[in-house]
C-alpha cells in the first residue's frame, strides 16, 4: 500500500540523515608547478586524481580537499544525499497525486451541487 511504502521511505530517510553530505564530488589531476617535474610536460603524468567536495554555504562556493583515507566515506555520504533527494521526489509525487485527486473530487462535487440546484429551480 502507499502508506506502507511511505513508511518504508521515511525509515530510509531516517537512515540517510545520519550520514548524508550535500554537494558534488570531483576528481582532479594537477600540474604541480615544478618545471622539472614530469607533469610539466606530460599531461598523463599529472598528480592525482585528488578528490574534492564542492558545495555552497552562506552564498559562497567551497571546494574542500578530501584525503584519500576519507574518500570512500565521503562517497557513501554523497550517495546517501542523492538517495535522500530521490526519496523526496517520490514523496512529493505521491503528495501531488493526492492533491490532484482532491481537486478532482471537489470539482465533481461542485458540479453535482450545481446540477442539483438547477433541478430544484
Amino acid at each position: 500500500t502507499i502508506m506502507r511504502s511511505k513508511a518504508a521511505l521515511m525509515t530510509e530517510i531516517a537512515q540517510t540523515v545520519e550520514t548524508m553530505v550535500q554537494g558534488s564530488l570531483s576528481e582532479v589531476t594537477r600540474q604541480c608547478g615544478d618545471p622539472s617535474c614530469a607533469c610539466a610536460t606530460d599531461p598523463a603524468r599529472r598528480h592525482g586524481p585528488h578528490l574534492y567536495l564542492k558545495f555552497n554555504a552562506g552564498g559562497k562556493p567551497y571546494s574542500v580537499y578530501v584525503p584519500p583515507e576519507q574518500g570512500e566515506a565521503i562517497k557513501d555520504a554523497h550517495r546517501a544525499w542523492l538517495r535522500f533527494q530521490e526519496i523526496g521526489v517520490e514523496l512529493a509525487a505521491d503528495n501531488r497525486e493526492r492533491f490532484l485527486r482532491l481537486l478532482r473530487r471537489e470539482k465533481e462535487q461542485a458540479k453535482a451541487q450545481r446540477a442539483r440546484a438547477r433541478k430544484k429551480a
